[in-house]
């Protein structure tokens, strides 16, 4: 871990009015990770922030790793006990007292201007309620600039909804600016997902507020078997199936109002089939204990929850119905497994 030279008053100077910037790092027995982000969040070009590390009851020596920065803008809170990934978050928004929270993880790390222009973006665009950015991929020594666009979006309510069923979820979590106000409304993450609550969260937000992407704040984002993702990808289902609950919360909760955005929920319901039955052919031999079935009978019930509105999409239904059993008798015999996992999969540290 670099060493981080003590902050003066003098380095701390912001502009009065400057609203101040909650970076929460929410961590658990990341003690040899750690160090980056505290450090990038420290060094942000945006003064006016406080740092707060939430600790989710770790083992190893984050408490000591952080007691080595000596900057009055830098908390450190450990829970009495795991409260599990989204628990620590809403841990985080308790403890925030900015106008603005960002909710850093705690393997990633910033650019010194990432603040300063997601503030700077959302203070002229009083509309917007959360901002999300470009990543930068880091996996095997490789970079990997990840982006929507080349230029700043804007996406007018329900439009960012609409775009999240039916582009898959390109928002990534580390990279939300958000204001805490929207937090006060829309209510804390659900802990019945706990794999996939950031998804639920951002379906809400957006159906009811203007989201935006900024392309010039970048985020460096460690990809590796560390990360919650790679668990959630390639160690279990249950990723899958908190996504797939999800869309069953949105079909339950808005009876009415979901018919506006059935093709959407189609598109996304057929592609949350599809990776379904790729992580069976895939991944499923890299989660003890579970049989490539338990990803055929969620690619079931993703297509049974398909709703066709036309002739084409009626027969495109039957075809996938077809597709499925194919592919889950294939699966069912590990020789005819093995050769179509080497046909589709591509690297599979990356995701």
């Amino acid at each position: 871990m670099a060493e981080v030279p003590e902050i003066t008053d003098n380095q701390n100077f912001h502009r009065a009015g400057d609203p101040l910037v909650s970076i929460c790092i929410p961590t658990y027995n990341r003690a040899d990770m750690i160090g980056m982000a505290v450090e990038s969040a420290l060094n942000q070009s945006y003064r006016n922030i406080e740092v707060i590390v939430v600790d989710n009851a770790s083992s190893d020596s984050t408490d000591d790793v952080i007691s080595c920065y000596k900057d009055e803008r830098l908390r450190y809170e450990k829970n009495p006990e795991n409260l599990g990934l989204f628990g620590n978050f809403n841990r985080c928004i308790e403890l925030a007292r900015g106008r603005y929270i960002h909710i850093l993880h705690s393997d990633d790390y910033i650019d010194p201007e990432f603040t300063r222009t997601c503030i700077q973006f959302l203070e002229s665009h009083q509309n917007v309620a959360m901002t999300f950015s470009s990543i930068i991929i880091l996996c095997k020594d490789v970079q990997k600039r990840i982006e929507l666009s080349e230029e700043n979006i804007i996406f007018p309510a329900p439009e960012g909804f609409n775009e999240i069923l039916t582009r898959r979820n390109f928002i990534n979590c580390p990279t939300v600016m958000m204001r805490r106000e929207v937090y006060d409304n829309v209510g804390r993450y659900s802990c019945e997902y706990p794999y996939a609550a950031d998804l639920l969260m951002w379906l809400k937000i957006s159906k009811r507020y203007d989201i935006a992407y900024i392309h010039d704040a970048a985020l460096y984002y460690r990809q590796g078997e560390h990360s919650e993702s790679f668990h959630q990808l390639f160690r279990s289902p249950s990723g899958y199936l908190d996504a797939l609950r999800i869309f069953i919360n949105l079909i339950d909760t808005s009876e009415k109002d979901i018919q506006h955005h059935r093709h959407k929920l189609n598109i996304a319901l057929r592609r949350h089939m599809g990776d379904c039955l790729y992580a069976g052919i895939t991944r499923a031999d890299g989660m003890h204990g579970y049989m490539p079935s338990v990803f055929f009978s969620f690619a079931c019930t993703s297509w049974s929850l398909i709703q066709p509105d036309s002739l084409v999409s009626f027969l495109r239904k039957g075809i996938d119905l077809f597709l499925i059993f194919c592919l889950w008798l294939c699966a069912s015999l590990p020789g005819i497994r093995y050769c179509l996992k080497k046909i589709v999969q591509s690297d599979k540290t990356s995701y």
